[in-house]
């Protein structure tokens, strides 16, 4: 009896695991982007956002330790034919957001959603040493410029969202996060800075957004940006603080 019990565990270990909706992406915390969910057994893959989705497909998938296989391929454009693949787990080393992503054989890279990066981890990103903040969230605490680069001097991002509170802001085109809106903290540098005979570090950001909602550097694709950390808080707890 205890034999036929501890096979029946092993027949349906791989089926619970299996079961365990897995979400995969770019390594982005912004929308518009393409998406692979795995579950069951099933892989669909689509366009979380505006657009015609035609490089989505549907897959059956099987995985052993790091590697998953997909077969039965099926395109969500008629027409299109589409191979089987294989993808294999690997650590991203230098990543400030996600830690682990599918390489896939098909060209396809995807970063496991749930794998967020560590906090405290020493990176560079675009040259600038940063601390990892393992994707916390916080608000900002005034009307806050989100920057290019960490300097008061650095290019401004232009923002619009759709679902304020206040009038005067919601569905306009304004210069600044709004006060307590939420954010996700990214990194931060290594070295504090002194603005208006304050000092804190300053801190890379996204706010929340969807395809209509968020901040947008001009005449670029960038959507994250610095701000000074004297502005933010971590979600329950007190202001950014101003050493390690």
């Amino acid at each position: 009896m205890k034999n036929r019990i501890a096979l029946l565990i092993i027949l349906l270990f791989p089926l619970v695991l299996n079961s365990e909706k897995l979400i995969f992406g770019e390594n982005s915390l912004s929308s518009g982007e393409m998406i692979l969910e795995l579950e069951n057994s099933k892989a669909v893959y689509f366009l979380n956002g505006e657009g015609d989705g035609c490089d989505g497909f549907t897959a059956s998938f099987s995985n052993s330790e790091n590697i998953y296989n997909f077969f039965n391929v099926i395109s969500n454009c008629k027409n299109k034919k589409l191979k089987d693949f294989k993808c294999i787990t690997k650590i991203d080393e230098e990543s400030i957001k996600f830690k682990e992503y599918l390489l896939c054989d098909n060209k396809l890279v995807l970063y496991n959603k749930e794998k967020k990066v560590n906090e405290g981890l020493n990176r560079k990103i675009n040259g600038i040493e940063v601390i990892t903040q393992g994707l916390k969230k916080g608000i900002v605490t005034s009307n806050l410029k989100m920057r290019e680069k960490p300097s008061k001097d650095s290019k401004s991002f232009e923002c619009f969202f759709s679902h304020l509170d206040d009038e005067n802001l919601n569905n306009k085109e304004i210069t600044f996060i709004p006060k307590n809106y939420t954010i996700t903290i990214i990194a931060k540098t290594k070295a504090e800075d002194y603005i208006g005979g304050k000092k804190n570090f300053w801190f890379l950001i996204s706010p929340s957004s969807d395809s209509y909602n968020g901040c947008l550097l001009k005449n670029s694709n960038q959507k994250e940006g610095w701000v000074f950390g004297e502005y933010i808080r971590f979600d329950n707890q007190g202001p950014a603080h101003n050493s390690d």
